[in-house]
C-alpha cells in the first residue's frame, strides 16, 4: 500500500509541477504578444511621424479650416496611443537622451539650446524621435 500511495503522490507531484508550468508558459506568452503587439505601433507611429510634420507645417501656413481639423483629428488618434511630444524652450539644457543636436553655434551659455528645428515625440519612457536642436558652445 506505501508503494501505491508513493506511485499516487509522484503522479499527484508531476501533475502539479507540469500544471503550473503550463500556467507559466500562458503567462509568459501572453507577454510576448502584448511586447510584439506595443512593438509594432511604436513603429507604425514612428513611420507616421513625418506625415503628422508635413500635416502640422500644411495647418500653420494655410487658412483652410478642412486641414486644420485633419490635423487635430491626427493628433487626437495619435493622443489617444499616448503619443506625447516634446518640446522643447530656447534656453532649456541640452540632454542627449531627448534631444538630438544638429549643430552648435557659437556663443551665449555653453549647452543650451539655440534653436528648435523640430520636435521630437514619445510613447510613455520610448523616445520615437528626439528633438531636433541647435545648441550654444563656447
Amino acid at each position: 500500500m506505501d508503494d501505491m500511495q508513493l506511485q499516487i503522490d509522484t503522479l499527484t507531484n508531476d501533475w502539479k509541477r507540469a500544471l503550473a508550468d503550463y500556467q507559466n508558459l500562458v503567462k509568459r506568452f501572453e507577454s510576448e504578444k502584448h511586447e510584439v503587439v506595443r512593438f509594432a505601433n511604436l513603429n507604425l507611429i514612428s513611420k507616421l511621424l513625418p506625415s503628422l510634420d508635413i500635416l502640422e507645417m500644411s495647418a500653420l501656413h494655410s487658412q483652410d479650416a478642412g486641414v486644420k481639423m485633419a490635423v487635430k483629428q491626427f493628433q487626437d488618434v495619435l493622443s489617444s496611443e499616448q503619443l506625447e511630444a516634446i518640446v522643447p524652450n530656447i534656453g532649456d539644457t541640452f540632454d542627449p537622451s531627448i534631444h538630438d543636436c544638429l549643430e552648435t553655434i557659437t556663443g551665449e551659455e555653453e549647452n543650451t539650446l539655440a534653436e528648435i528645428v523640430a520636435k521630437g515625440y514619445k510613447i510613455g519612457d520610448v523616445i520615437l524621435r528626439p528633438a531636433k536642436v541647435k545648441v550654444w558652445q563656447k
